[in-house]
């Protein structure tokens, strides 16, 4: 699977590329082939061609900083990271309009945002030597997660000017969230300073783990609205669902259901093509108040697809030992 990542070039960022990114760098880390120098060559030619803009902010900024700190990245590159952040409109106190110059996001917030930016937020705080930005991480993942919060679990999308969220629990935005989360719980697990903040990211993580299992179908796989019997499947839910169980700050949760692990991991493992292709992921799911519209989606291969798939692989490896 990692083999095949590469192959989706990028120029300038766009929803869900983040993941693609890290997933490239867990499977080098689980020993699944070196991409690091990769990933490096990726982020440094975009940095050198790719003009500046507000898509800078979709980056895959924790890759970014951590590449930097580990002086493999110049810190310019960061630089330009934090520099795309501080540009951003505000929609709602600490949470920022991603894609201000986009008509469809210009006055919403996307569950996807939680997924990249809370941890990077942390780790510019430390580049920056600026502990604000920390506090805007948890802000953004506590005030996100309440704003999104629906009947049936957590919505795709809040409108600032309706002063409400769409009420359709995306079952792969709860993935994007949940990774988000247990992403920001590790990067602050020294962090004594916010240990009540971290309790109360805790209690959200669990709460989502909770309900994805409760919606698990038992092809392993989950509606793309959750718990929606009469909603087609999508397959990255799966490869989310994994990758967040195993995630290391989940096992510290005490999270443990095997059954639905083992579920999802068997329906994530029989989506991957013999060309390592992670297949029957949605397609580009824009924000939209027609809960219908979430029922009839295409799949195709996708950044996010491949990176989750790769996290929730990688995450095997690492458990396996």
């Amino acid at each position: 699977m990692a083999a095949r990542t590469p192959v989706l070039r990028f120029a300038t960022w766009y929803w869900g590329d983040a993941i693609a990114i890290d997933g490239l760098l867990a499977a080098d880390a689980a020993g699944a082939g070196a991409w690091r120098p990769q990933v490096v060559d990726t982020l440094a030619r975009w940095h050198r061609f790719c003009p500046p803009g507000f898509d800078d902010a979709l980056a895959p900024g924790r890759a970014i900083l951590e590449l930097v700190r580990d002086d493999r990245l110049g810190s310019e590159v960061a630089e330009r990271f934090g520099d795309a952040l501080d540009r951003l409109p505000a929609l709602e106190g600490p949470i920022p309009a991603l894609e201000p110059h986009r008509p469809q996001f210009r006055f919403g917030f996307c569950i996807d945002a939680l997924y990249h930016l809370p941890s990077a937020l942390v780790l510019l705080a430390r580049f920056r030597a600026d502990g604000g930005a920390t506090r805007r991480a948890f802000d953004l993942c506590t005030n996100g997660m309440a704003l999104l919060r629906c009947e049936t679990g957590w919505a795709q999308w809040y409108d600032v000017a309706r002063r409400a969220n769409n009420q359709v629990a995306w079952s792969r935005g709860l993935g994007w969230a949940l990774l988000g989360l247990l992403d920001l719980l590790e990067v602050t697990e020294q962090d004594v300073d916010f240990a009540a903040d971290r309790s109360h990211i805790q209690a959200i993580a669990s709460s989502v783990l909770e309900a994805l299992a409760r919606t698990q179908r038992p092809s392993g796989h989950w509606a793309a609205v959750l718990g929606a019997p009469d909603c087609p499947e999508e397959t990255s839910t799966a490869a989310f669902y994994v990758a967040g169980s195993l995630h290391p700050q989940a096992m510290r949760l005490g999270w443990r259901d095997r059954r639905s692990l083992e579920a999802a991991l068997q329906a994530c493992t029989e989506a991957v093509s013999t060309e390592g292709v992670y297949r029957g992921v949605s397609g580009d799911v824009l924000p939209s108040w027609d809960p219908a519209t979430y029922r009839t989606f295409v799949c195709e291969p996708s950044p996010w697809g491949q990176g989750a798939a790769l996290r929730a692989l990688a995450a095997v490896a690492a458990a396996r030992g």
